[in-house]
């Protein structure tokens, strides 16, 4: 019986620090770069890593030397890529990032990033998985996407 009592109060006493680990990743802060692959229409790196709750600061460098073309950077939710493609590739101008239909698909998602200039994000990390990313141009998602997967 003292045995246990023990072992109960050690267990007790270290649920500050426990609780405590939790509060920390949360206010984590993580800071990813993710860029165009020069002129070819991908990401560079394509696999993104962050803890789940932390507060994201993102920054998209358009590398491209030829085209013209903007590109963005699209986190969606697991299993929404194919159907968030198929609209996007249906998109009409060059400022359109998510179509109107799919905002509940997107979890975060650059404006617009013009040839050899930079945009930035913020945003919470979510729940621990594995959330495509992509960019929303027509005809560029279908090469142009990765993953980000948030750890615990």
């Amino acid at each position: 019986m003292n045995r246990t009592r023990r072992s109960l109060t050690a267990i007790i006493a270290g649920l500050p620090l426990l609780t405590a680990g939790i509060a920390f990743a949360a206010g984590r802060t993580v800071k990813l770069q993710i860029a165009s692959d020069g002129d070819n229409l991908a990401f560079k790196p394509d696999h993104l890593t962050c803890p789940t709750g932390a507060t994201v600061i993102l920054t998209l460098r358009h590398g491209g030397k030829i085209i013209d073309d903007p590109h963005n950077w699209v986190l969606l939710k697991p299993g929404t890529m194919n159907a968030f493609l198929a609209d996007a590739d249906k998109i009409e101008d060059d400022k359109t990032v998510v179509p109107v239909q799919d905002k509940d698909l997107v979890l975060a998602a650059t404006p617009m990033c013009q040839r050899h200039k930079t945009v930035t994000i913020t945003f919470v990390a979510p729940a621990p998985g594995d959330y495509p990313f992509v960019c929303s141009v027509p005809g560029h998602g279908e090469t142009m996407h990765g993953t980000l997967t948030v750890t615990s």
